[in-house]
């Protein structure tokens, strides 16, 4: 199975608190500036890639790489396990500017590998992307510039009686169109589930000369439950496609001013934040991860899908 390994931007739907996390951050008067061990951090990590040293890949401006904060970890709306989201922005002179499967195999190695590199800062965790279009990042609710220690966007302080589900009121109701068709799938597969148990057991309780036809009987359950994974999967699929297609700013005008985008992309944000929270993304992935090379399902798995299910 191809897998795809979406990058989850900031988290725009977590109520506020006082302060950016002073784990991350340190004031200075009314500023925010990264800790030093912090950045000494992420420099360090962003070195220890076994291909390449992925600060030199980053593009160079006014004599410094371009390396990026971004997210939820640049506003007051963090969560004690937010991730702190790293973008090098790549250099269009780079043999990888541009390389989907490069990114992804970036986002995978990084983490797979977390705990191995203590990639946390207490339990926030590092994640590492290859950022292709720079103006993107620009309608994150914040944007650091790690190099120059300054503020490019942000950060984004809302208010302590601010509440994101008045905010996204809209969003939150588009939420139940969005996964209609995945709580669907979702109700058939435990179905089959339960099917196949109903079946296996069947199977125990008879003669063996009798059981061929309950042996077809489970295989074809055990193909429709592989079925039902695959359509899940599709669905995790285009709730990833639809995101990423939402908006994609030009110049930095566009990611700065242009108000319909900007609201178009903290919309489509939100909408996929909420589907994440509501454990839909994991449920599925850690469905598509019982699959073999070929795709297939085998009836030791069923188990596990059962497990994931909690049927």
């Amino acid at each position: 199975m191809i897998k795809l390994f979406e990058y989850l931007e900031e988290s725009s739907i977590d109520f506020p608190q006082k302060d950016l996390d002073f784990k991350v951050w340190k004031k200075v008067g009314d500023n925010y500036v990264i800790k030093s061990k912090v950045k000494r951090q992420i420099l360090n990590l962003l070195s220890k890639y076994p291909e390449e040293d992925l600060v030199d890949m980053a593009k160079v401006k006014n004599g410094l790489k371009v390396i990026h904060v971004i997210g939820s970890i640049c506003t007051n709306q963090y969560l004690d396990d937010s991730d702190i989201d790293v973008h090098v922005i790549v250099s269009q002179d780079s043999k990888y500017f541009g390389d989907e499967d490069f990114q992804k195999d970036v986002i995978k190695w990084y983490a797979a590998n977390a705990d191995e590199l203590k990639a946390y800062v207490g339990e926030h965790k590092f994640e590492v992307y290859m950022q292709y279009n720079e103006t993107q990042d620009l309608l994150s609710a914040g944007c650091y510039d790690l190099m120059n220690d300054k503020w490019i966007t942000g950060p984004r302080i809302y208010p302590l009686d601010y509440d994101p589900y008045e905010d996204f009121a809209d969003v939150f109701q588009d939420v139940h169109a969005i996964v209609a068709d995945a709580d669907k799938l979702f109700g058939e597969l435990k179905r089959d589930v339960i099917d196949y148990d109903v079946i296996k057991l069947a199977l125990q309780k008879i003669p063996k000369s009798q059981r061929q036809h309950l042996k077809d009987r489970l295989q074809d359950k055990l193909q429709e439950i592989e079925d039902d994974i695959h359509l899940l999967y599709k669905e995790r699929k285009d709730w990833v496609e639809a995101r990423r297609k939402s908006s994609k700013p030009v110049t930095v005008e566009d990611a700065k001013n242009d108000v319909k985008l900007v609201k178009q992309w903290r919309d489509a944000n939100a909408l996929f934040k909420f589907i994440n929270r509501y454990k839909y993304l994991k449920t599925i992935r850690d469905l598509e991860e019982l699959l073999d090379e070929e795709d297939k399902l085998n009836h030791k798995d069923v188990d596990d899908v059962k497990d994931i299910l909690k049927v």
